[in-house]
């Protein structure tokens, strides 16, 4: 019987050493602090040297209502003639299908709405016919791929020398407006980003509107 006794005291000591020193531990221990949220990322290299190669268009002080900026991939002209205002987005040569690819602005003089360009692009002899493309349809202004204020409808086009296409219509303080984009259907993914540049940053100068008439070239 002591024997028996002595063993339950000493398992009751046991347990008690056991209950302290959990409790010390639990004392001393250090909490994991929460882990620092991560920064957010810095604008990458690629869109700091891409916005630092972009070039301004902007020849409003000769009576050209037209602004965007461009790469420096490519180069820009504008032309006046009775016809209306025209500017010209070309690649710089690359010896390939690119050289072919533009983004062409064209504001027709006295023209206030795209009823006129209608005929003028899908009707006989218009820009479709007499460049022998190929309608393949037209679709309205609630297009998501074009946002832009002035835009109203988009006519998609191919040619017979593997290009793809597109003329947009629309217009702007009392100005019909139209944008022709033409690029080589194998390089679309070259294309796009330059086109897109001109689209987004596309400006027209109120006080040059509507074109009455043709400013020198």
């Amino acid at each position: 019987m002591k024997s028996q006794i002595s063993f339950m005291a000493w398992s009751l000591l046991l347990g008690t050493v056991l209950l302290a020193t959990t409790a010390c531990a639990n004392q001393t221990s250090t909490p994991t602090p929460p882990q620092a949220a991560a920064p957010p990322p810095a604008e990458s290299q690629g869109n700091q040297t891409a916005q630092a190669n972009l070039q301004t268009y902007d020849e409003t002080a000769e009576g050209i209502p037209v602004k965007a900026q461009y790469p420096n991939t490519m180069t820009v002209e504008s032309t006046g003639s009775s016809e209306g205002v025209g500017v010209f987005f070309t690649f710089k040569p690359q010896g390939n299908a690119m050289d072919e690819a533009e983004v062409h602005v064209f504001l027709p003089a006295n023209m206030a709405s795209t009823d006129g360009l209608m005929r003028m692009i899908t009707g006989p002899n218009g820009l479709i016919e007499s460049n022998g493309w190929t309608l393949n349809g037209s679709r309205t202004d609630g297009v998501t791929e074009f946002p832009y204020p002035w835009f109203e409808m988009v006519f998609d086009i191919s040619t017979d020398k593997e290009q793809s296409g597109h003329i947009l219509i629309g217009q702007t303080n009392g100005q019909a407006v139209q944008v022709t984009l033409l690029y080589p259907a194998e390089m679309a993914d070259a294309y796009w980003p330059a086109a897109k540049t001109i689209l987004d940053s596309l400006e027209f100068e109120p006080s040059l509107l509507p074109v009455t008439t043709s400013p020198e070239a």
